[in-house]
């Protein structure tokens, strides 16, 4: 080998090393998952700082999709820069992002102000998924009142049909997510996978499905039944995240059975993005590849 070649070479192994990147003991970073997993802004440890670098790492470590819930609150220049990355990786696929910070109000008694908050929100939304490419949005129904449930319910979907009349001819699916905590002092209107199944189908409304946050259904103690419950409610669900559940880390750091839904969901032809909505359980470089033999486990 030739001084200027092992020079080159010496050069490219320090610049993967210092990004947690070793290059041939760790020669399957590179290789593609089979499951679109999609990181987001800051998960992965030792990544280079700003989203469109972190994007490039994520691809780089073989990563085919990507999670950004704040984007649309970012300046607009960034929205154009993540669109011209992903324009240049086409088999490199955005996740959702979140559409509206409603999610204290009370959909079923809207106030006028509240009703037109709303409204910008969709419209923004309708802005940024025309830059970006993307169709799936975030979006939390509201908190439970006094009302009797199934009059709140009943108001809340005519609230939802009002935000699809907004979106839906631009292609846009609000992604309406159960979640295991409260909003503020309040109940959540949608708590499980069977609430957000229960909305989007009376809705009826192809702009309008079953966001499946499998670590809030773990959190609520359907951890043993993830299956059974994906299955029940398959009809209704257009995205899914990941996320120990305890300690919402990695998979394999709490008690869900994460290679099991994997497979379940490569059964049912699921071929979106997987959201990885978490943190992770170590730092460094020993996080980066706790975190991606997580990944590669469940994928297999």
């Amino acid at each position: 080998m030739n001084r200027r070649r092992f020079t080159k070479l010496t050069l490219a192994g320090t610049l993967a090393a210092s990004h947690g990147i070793s290059s041939a003991a760790d020669s399957e970073k590179g290789t593609p998952f089979t499951s679109k997993f999609g990181p987001h802004e800051n998960l992965l440890p030792t990544a280079p700082k700003g989203i469109v670098e972190q994007m490039k790492f994520a691809y780089d470590l073989g990563f085919r999709g990507w999670e950004e819930n704040w984007l649309m609150r970012k300046p607009e220049k960034l929205w154009e820069e993540v669109a011209a990355f992903l324009q240049s990786k086409k088999d490199f696929t955005m996740g959702i992002s979140v559409i509206s910070g409603g999610a204290g109000q009370d959909f079923s008694n809207l106030t006028k102000d509240g009703k037109e908050r709303l409204k910008k929100d969709m419209e923004k939304g309708i802005r940024f998924c025309q830059i970006t490419g993307q169709t799936g949005m975030t979006f939390l129904p509201g908190v439970r009142n006094d009302l009797p449930r199934e009059e709140q319910i009943k108001k809340s979907v005519d609230t939802m049909n009002f935000l699809c009349d907004i979106v839906e001819a631009h292609g846009i699916i609000l992604m309406m997510e159960p979640l295991s905590h409260n909003l503020g002092k309040k109940d959540p209107l949608l708590r499980s996978f069977a609430d957000g199944a229960m909305i989007s189908k009376l809705v009826n409304r192809k702009s309008c499905r079953l966001l499946a946050d499998y670590f809030h259904e773990g959190q609520i103690g359907n951890g043993p039944d993830l299956i059974k419950n994906t299955n029940a409610t398959w009809d209704q669900i257009g995205y899914v995240q990941y996320g120990a559940s305890p300690g919402r880390k990695e998979p394999g750091t709490g008690k869900l059975d994460y290679a099991a839904v994997t497979k379940l969901l490569r059964k049912k032809g699921y071929t979106g993005v997987i959201g990885m909505e978490h943190g992770t359980s170590k730092k460094g470089k020993e996080g980066l590849d706790a975190l991606l033999a997580a990944y590669r486990k469940i994928d297999a």
